[in-house]
């Protein structure tokens, strides 16, 4: 799939609609495209559990392979006491906390400049 920056942005918020239907938090989506190297966009939320949030990075992988995009990596935590999982697109990179991870690495305090995005 050849993308643009319509078809990223579309593909970014049709990512965080699926992390909001499947019930995580404080969902936010960011744009960096001017504050980071590291991604073009962050989709941060909250999980009320490790399984919560294992399932949400399951949702977006399955979300963007049915779009013909497969992942950089991950960090493929299996382990139910985990505060974080990621899923890193290149031009997205999907983290998902736990309530006591999110406050830890407080990455909306640390990215509190980059432009919101409505999704």
């Amino acid at each position: 799939m050849k993308l643009n920056d319509k078809s990223i942005l579309d593909l970014c918020k049709g990512a965080t609609k699926t992390i909001d239907d499947k019930k995580l938090e404080n969902i936010v989506l960011l744009n960096l495209k001017e504050k980071s190297s590291i991604a073009d966009f962050f989709i941060i939320a909250t999980a009320s559990s490790g399984p919560q949030m294992r399932a949400g990075i399951d949702y977006v992988y399955r979300y963007f392979k049915d779009n013909g995009i497969t992942p950089y990596g991950n960090n493929d935590n299996k382990s139910s006491d985990s505060l974080w999982a990621l899923i890193d697109y290149g031009f997205l990179v999907v983290h998902i906390f736990t309530e006591e991870g999110r406050e830890y690495y407080n990455l909306d305090e640390l990215f509190s400049d980059a432009e919101k995005i409505n999704f």
